[in-house]
């Protein structure tokens, strides 16, 4: 990880994000989260002639976004077709989306050396905040996107356990066909972007299944040897169990007995016990030089992240045609645990006589 990750990425809230890297306001005005804009600069040989790829010089040239307050590069270079907004217009798509629903910025920012950048929403919606069991959510919009193309321009509802900073991210898309918050950088990418006033729909239904999710998982008990073979079944392969997984199991088992708001006793323990580690713990090192960025860029951008969605969409099953009901997959469960308990029982001998 680059250390200009801190350097030149900021994050603006409300609040101090667990990472300790937000710069914190009362308000967050555009030219705290984006101080700089991008303006597109061709890509030059050393002769100055533009370099262009095909055959003769007959092709597509390139170029690269420039950062106006330091005069470098926003991402890696980009071919002349491919369309990127500007950071005032990103701005401006999420005001528009959600202006005069009572909306508030509470997050904003760039990562990945400006490649990329974000804003998280409070939409004022009655499940912005919401409780199961003895835990709070709070349920955020946020609109992801590159410079680069590295990634689409997105949306996604960001839900974070207020005791245990875990969070846990769903891509909203429309079962109707209606509307996919997922927009390509193509010429017509601005009209796509005018369907966008639908997000807040998407949002309350996904926020929904989730919360109904959350629901089911505090209703259903689990052991802590079922937690273990659980954990394992979902992790193994299939040539088994690695030692670095095994070790990853173990400390899944302890997060769930003993994780912050855990009790050891429900499905929901288990669920908060991979969005625990996979939050806070999964990249390793963490006396290493910049170890909490790049847990937050997996947690939330990375293979992190894709590990919790594994792990929910292994236990439920959201109705894609009504956005508030979703199904818990007891059979996949107990496949799951019975694996796991097999792939158990032979690292456990391998592992004793370490």
């Amino acid at each position: 990880m680059a250390a200009n990750i801190i350097n030149r990425d900021i994050q603006v809230g409300l609040e101090m994000a667990w990472h300790g890297q937000t710069k914190i306001v009362e308000r967050i005005a555009f030219e705290d989260a984006f101080p700089y804009e991008i303006e597109r600069t061709p890509l030059l040989l050393a002769n100055d002639t533009p370099w262009v790829v095909g055959e003769d010089g007959e092709g597509s040239g390139w170029s690269y976004f420039k950062c106006s307050d330091d005069g470098r590069p926003a991402g890696k270079p980009v071919a002349d077709t491919y369309n990127a907004i500007t950071n005032a217009r990103f701005w401006e798509i999420v005001n528009n989306a959600v202006g005069g629903s009572g909306a508030v910025v509470e997050s904003a920012g760039t990562l990945f050396d400006r490649a990329r950048r974000f804003i998280s929403v409070k939409l004022g919606t009655d499940v912005d905040d919401f409780q199961v069991g003895d835990r709070v959510f709070k349920n955020r919009l946020s609109l992801l996107d590159s410079i680069d193309g590295s990634t689409n321009l997105y949306g996604v509802n960001t839900s974070t356990c207020v005791v245990c900073s875990n969070t846990f991210a769903v891509a909203m898309n429309d079962s109707t066909g209606e509307f996919r918050f997922k927009i390509r950088h193509s010429k017509n990418m601005t009209d796509k972007i005018e369907n966008m006033e639908k997000a807040i729909d998407v949002f309350v239904g996904v926020t929904a299944q989730f919360k109904a999710a959350l629901e089911i998982a505090n209703e259903v008990p689990v052991q802590t040897e079922d937690a273990r073979a659980l954990f394992a079944g979902w992790a193994a392969n299939d040539s088994g169990i690695s030692t670095r997984t095994y070790n990853t199991v173990g400390r899944l088992t302890d997060l769930f007995s003993g994780g912050l708001g855990n009790g050891g006793e429900t499905l929901l323990d288990a669920v908060s016990a991979v969005t625990d580690y996979y939050s806070h713990e999964s990249s390793g090192g963490k006396d290493a030089a910049n170890f909490k960025i790049k847990q937050t860029l997996s947690s939330e951008f990375g293979a992190a992240s894709r590990k919790k969605q594994d792990f929910f969409y292994t236990l439920f099953t959201p109705d894609r045609k009504d956005r508030k009901v979703v199904t818990f997959n007891k059979e996949g469960f107990n496949r799951t645990v019975e694996q796991g308990k097999r792939v158990l029982a032979a690292a456990d001998v391998v592992m004793a006589g370490k």
